[in-house]
């Protein structure tokens, strides 16, 4: 069911949103900012580690499929409060790990339901705003997860430092569960539409040449965003030296710029809509844009200092989330609203599937060769997926 809205209340949930994706962020991110510390504490090696960030991105994925599909049924209301209390939950069950599996089980568990958040917000988008409109507030509620990605290492360093590293699963677990609850409480479904056509059918959707055009390049973006996210404070540490606490003053940068992309990336290719391009073709051409800059990011482990390594990492991070709002904003203008869910669920499936196998990539590229090499492979993929997107077929009309 859509959420029940007027012109100047249809912004409440798109903050709601916005606050769930930054704890989504927050919960995610705690792994990595503590990455140093559970090595220590828990005695984990290099492949112990890819092995906890494959199992949180392997339930990840298929669960955003699966996520999509069920929210495009059960509505946006139950799908967010639902998804954000079980990743609540599993957050907080991180704080008994033990050892490597135990870590491994509680991330798959988060896995399983921090992706249903997008597909929500994207049909919660779709739903609340029209083509001119929806770009900038699939931007701002996504930003909640650079949000998240900006807040998280200097208050999971604060909390760790302070209370313990296990402290630092715990109390953002706890404020999930709260705001589970205000969304459930905030927000009404609309009565139902006797016109609303049912979700088409997977095979059905997987069997449309324009559907790949926007699934087979998330198998390459995506894993840019993973590498950033979870191998980025390991190198600030392990290879320019930063202790958590540096790393709480400044690995919060990349996420500052990725925030700017996403809001600025969403309303760059609204204000060409409403300048009388089609939707399509904005979105489209606002990609072409980041194929060319993102590899801006395969210099950072090349320029020696840290300071100058962080801004070319926030250059790119800002490009991966212009990618990510507009290529997901192009599903709801080729499919719809009644679909926007399920397309969103087929590509950050797609992605988070292929950011596991990247990741387990990326611990024997690291160990061979060294960050220098991780960084110029995640420098040459937005190019490709560039390629994919344009190649799979004309250009479609939106919806």
């Amino acid at each position: 069911m859509p959420v029940r809205s007027t012109a100047d209340r249809r912004w409440i949930p798109i903050a709601l949103l916005f606050c769930a994706t930054l704890l989504n962020y927050v919960d995610r991110q705690a792994l990595s900012v503590l990455s140093a510390t559970l090595r220590r504490e828990l005695g984990l090696t290099e492949r112990d580690y890819s092995h906890v960030v494959s199992a949180f991105l392997i339930s990840y994925g298929v669960m955003y499929l699966v996520g999509g599909r069920w929210v495009d049924r059960v509505g946006v209301r139950v799908g967010v409060a639902a998804c954000v209390a079980w990743w609540s939950v599993a957050a907080a069950m991180t704080s008994l790990a033990q050892g490597v599996r135990s870590l491994m089980l509680c991330r798959f568990l988060l896995g399983v339901a921090e992706p249903v958040i997008y597909p929500a917000g994207l049909k919660a988008s779709a739903e609340l705003f029209s083509p001119r409109g929806r770009g900038l507030a699939m931007g701002v509620l996504s930003s909640g997860s650079s949000a998240g990605a900006i807040v998280a290492p200097p208050l999971i360093a604060a909390i760790a430092l302070n209370f313990g590293w296990r402290a630092a699963f715990l109390i953002p677990g706890a404020l999930g569960l709260l705001l589970a609850a205000v969304w459930y409480r905030s927000v009404r479904p609309a009565p139902p539409d006797p016109n609303r056509a049912a979700p088409v059918p997977l095979l059905h959707l997987l069997r449309r040449r324009d559907v790949w055009a926007l699934v087979a390049p998330r198998l390459f973006s995506d894993p840019v965003w993973y590498f950033y996210l979870f191998w980025l404070p390991d190198y600030l540490q392990r290879e320019r030296g930063l202790s958590l606490a540096e790393l709480g003053y400044y690995g919060w940068i990349p996420f500052v710029a990725a925030d700017i992309g996403a809001v600025g990336g969403g309303a760059l290719s609204d204000w060409l809509v409403r300048r009388g391009m089609d939707p399509v073709t904005a979105r489209r051409r606002v990609l072409i844009g980041v194929a060319m800059f993102a590899p801006l990011g395969a210099m950072a482990a090349r320029v020696p200092t840290a300071a100058a390594a962080i801004l070319l990492v926030a250059a790119a991070a800002a490009m991966t989330q212009v990618w990510a709002i507009n290529i997901a904003t192009l599903g709801a203008d080729v499919l719809g609203a009644e679909q926007s869910a399920s397309i969103l669920g087929l590509m950050g499936a797609a992605g988070s599937l292929s950011g596991a196998v990247f990741s387990q990539v990326l611990a024997f590229v690291i160990a061979a060769a060294g960050y220098p090499a991780a960084f110029l492979l995640a420098g040459a993929m937005h190019p490709i997926a560039a390629l994919l997107l344009f190649s799979l077929g004309r250009k479609p009309a939106a919806r």
